[in-house]
C-alpha cells in the first residue's frame, strides 16, 4: 500500500533557522534511503522540501507499523507534526468507486 507522509515543522525548528534541527537533518538526511529500506519501506517519491515548513513523501509499505518505524528511525516526529494518509494509486481508487454501491 502507498501512504503519502506529510511532515509540517514551524519556523523555530525548521533547519534553515534552528541550529540543533539543522544538525540533525545534515546527520539523519544521508541516511534516510538505509533507514526505510530496514523499516521495510520503498519510496516512491520524495522527500520534497518547501519554503512552507512542509515535507512531503510518498511511500510503500506493508503495514502502517512499518511506515511508524521508518519515521522514528528518521526522527522526523521529533521535530514534525505527522500525517500519515493510507492511499491507492487512482486506478485503484476508480475499481472502488465501480465497484461500490452511490450513497444517492
Amino acid at each position: 500500500m502507498h501512504f503519502i507522509l506529510l511532515a509540517e515543522h514551524n519556523a523555530e525548528v525548521c533547519p534553515t533557522s534552528n541550529a540543533t534541527t539543522r544538525d540533525l537533518l545534515l546527520q539523519i538526511g544521508p541516511e534516510v534511503p538505509s533507514i526505510a529500506e530496514r523499516a521495510g519501506v520503498k519510496i516512491v517519491a520524495g522527500p520534497y522540501v518547501n519554503r512552507e515548513h512542509i515535507t512531503v513523501a510518498v511511500v510503500e509499505a506493508d503495514t502502517a507499523e512499518a511506515v511508524d518505524d521508518f519515521i522514528v528511525g528518521t526522527r522526523l516526529h521529533q521535530w514534525n507534526s505527522m500525517r500519515v494518509l493510507p492511499s491507492k494509486p487512482l486506478e485503484e481508487g476508480v475499481k472502488d468507486i465501480q465497484d461500490g454501491e452511490s450513497l444517492f
